[in-house]
């Protein structure tokens, strides 16, 4: 696993990089191409970044155990919980969007993506940044 530390870091930090510069820059080149098409693309490669980020935020809980240190404790319990909520509200919207049809999602269902979007961004960066950060002490 510790081989894969700086990969996976490298690769889920780019993951949210391209979510962040999509999810605020496509005002500026929505005439220019279809940016719903991008997010079609781009929902897929979420699904692939959150179930690994579930995982891995779980195997963070798991080693840490409720014999380390409460600060490190209370980061994993965050951390999973987190990804298992980003993985809920994803995957629930994600389907109905895959299943709406000509109409497309509802209002209120779009404004989710908002919510989505934005943990996804902090919750994979962060992921990143500690698996970078582990990665240098192995």
């Amino acid at each position: 696993m510790d081989s894969l530390r700086k990969p996976l870091s490298i690769v889920l930090g780019l993951m949210a990089a391209a979510v962040l510069f999509h999810f605020v820059a496509n005002p500026f080149y929505e005439d220019a191409i279809d940016t719903v098409a991008v997010w079609h693309v781009l929902n897929w490669v979420m699904a692939l970044g959150i179930l690994v980020t579930l995982a891995l935020t779980y195997v963070g809980k798991r080693d840490a155990g409720h014999d380390g240190d409460a600060n490190t404790v209370m980061c994993v319990n965050v951390a999973f919980y987190a990804a298992a909520v980003l993985a809920i509200l994803f995957f629930w919207n994600w389907f109905d969007d895959l299943t709406a049809g000509e109409e497309g999602q509802s209002a209120t269902r779009g404004y989710f993506w908002v919510v989505v979007n934005t943990l996804f961004v902090v919750l994979l960066g962060s992921v990143s940044a500690r698996l970078w950060k582990d990665g240098s002490r192995g």
